[in-house]
């Protein structure tokens, strides 16, 4: 599993403890419905809505979860090997011998 679906799960774990036995109904419909329907944006944002509720009633698990995630404009970028190029953004790359570029 990679590390998006991590973050994902963990996010929603702490949602699901974090509401009250009456409203966790809601939230496991609402998270049956997404996964039985992956394409159906309609699922998807009443997984978010439901999400977005516990977030505003619980500032505390908001910043609990907000100092979990990598702080914003940290990137690492690893190039290895002959003529590896790496790059946060990039235009026009071209590696490799007698290389002629055209417009």
């Amino acid at each position: 599993m990679g590390a998006t679906a991590n973050a994902g799960r963990s996010i929603l774990h702490a949602v699901w403890r974090r509401r009250s036995p009456d409203d966790r109904p809601e939230l496991e419909a609402a998270v049956r419905e997404a996964v039985e329907e992956p394409e159906d944006s309609d699922a998807a944002a009443a997984l978010r809505q439901q999400i977005k509720r516990t977030l505003k009633d619980d500032p505390q698990l908001l910043a609990e979860l907000a100092a979990q995630l990598p702080p914003i404009g940290a990137v690492t970028i690893t190039a290895s090997g002959e003529r590896s190029i790496a790059a946060q953004a990039i235009g026009t790359a071209v590696t490799g011998d007698n290389t002629t570029i055209r417009p």
